[in-house]
């Protein structure tokens, strides 16, 4: 997607902010009122992430108190939906893996367009044209498999393939009822291949339960041998002699952003903008490049054994203003539908 020329605007705004009163006035106000209070941040990225940016964010706001609420993505939207519909939101700061569910909450209002400047080098198809909210970590789904069972020739080739007769009853992937970036593939995954690959998920006997660490440890254990995971569980893993290999698909890799916004109704918006900004520094980028996922500046380094983010995002399955408008508001109906298919209450 394009940066609009609203996003351009703001940006410049944003450099230039007018204010009155005596110059040294303003100065002595600006550093005795930095940024204060606490920022809760509902986040679904991992607890070693969390404590590595902990220090860069004390050591660069003082005087805020940044808290985390960890789960998964699909438990937080849940939580932060019925606290909306209450009217009585608890998040300043949103950081899941569901980008769809960003796109509702923006089109309900809840977001509050917000121009960064360190967004400056962000690819401008990372960032929504209005400012309510950007990329601020990528994901990665790929085909995984247990080399020791399945060979690398062997492998499928296409997400597709992971489901032909061949590979029924050993298959698995998280639930795309439990983990955004599972949801996020699917509707892809539907998108581009059409309903009926419901009917052959069946077919083959996927099995989708938990989270990606849970599939991941299907995979590792043998139980099953092909399916689709986060690339950075496999990294993680193969670092520590994990048999488990993977393989970016014929078609490209899914690649999931991990949105970051501010809600408009949250407690402290004005700190939560700081804290926003250094989630975009290079210190928290590279904690999270160190935790196997990509930042989202293309001079970062990838992660090791990893792809660049170019090479990412050059494929089918991309987040693009027509994707979204044509998925967002069926993403109740894609769960319904799923669950359905295999078989859930």
């Amino acid at each position: 997607m394009r940066c609009a020329p609203l996003l351009a605007v703001a940006l410049v705004a944003a450099g230039c902010r007018v204010e009155v009163g005596p110059p040294e006035a303003r100065q002595t106000a600006a550093a005795a009122h930095g940024p204060s209070g606490t920022v809760m941040v509902y986040t679904s990225m991992y607890r070693e992430v969390i404590d590595a940016v902990k220090p860069t964010l004390a050591e660069a706001l003082p005087g805020v108190e940044v808290k985390w609420l960890q789960g998964g993505s699909e438990k937080l939207a849940t939580r932060l939906d019925a606290e909306l519909a209450a009217g009585a939101p608890q998040a300043d700061l949103v950081l899941t893996s569901d980008p769809l569910w960003y796109e509702r909450l923006r089109r309900e209002g809840h977001l509050l367009p917000y121009a960064s400047l360190p967004a400056l080098r962000l690819r401008r198809d990372l960032i929504h044209p209005t400012g309510a909210y950007l990329t601020s970590r990528l994901s990665t789904m790929v085909i995984a498999y247990n080399s020791r069972l399945v060979s690398e020739d062997e492998a499928p080739r296409t997400f597709a393939a992971l489901f032909d007769d061949r590979w029924a009853g050993k298959v698995t992937c998280p639930d795309p009822l439990a983990s955004g970036t599972a949801f996020s593939t699917l509707a892809q995954l539907l998108h581009h291949e059409g309903p009926g690959l419901l009917a052959r998920m069946k077919a083959a006997k996927l099995v989708a339960s938990g989270g990606n660490s849970s599939a991941f440890t299907r995979l590792e254990s043998g139980e099953h041998q092909v399916g689709f995971v986060l690339l950075e569980n496999v990294l993680a893993a193969r670092a520590k002699g994990s048999p488990v290999a993977y393989r970016i698909p014929d078609e490209g890799a899914v690649p999931v952003p991990g949105p970051l916004a501010i809600l408009k109704a949250g407690p402290n918006p004005e700190a939560a903008k700081a804290v926003y900004d250094l989630i975009l520094s290079e210190p928290v980028q590279r904690a999270i490049v160190a935790a196997h996922m990509h930042g989202v500046f293309e001079d970062l380094p990838p992660p090791d054994d990893a792809p660049d983010l170019t090479h990412v995002l050059d494929t089918r399955y991309r987040f693009t203003p027509e994707f979204v408008d044509a998925t967002v508001e069926e993403a109740q109906a894609i769960r319904q539908r799923f669950a359905e298919a295999m078989g859930a209450p």
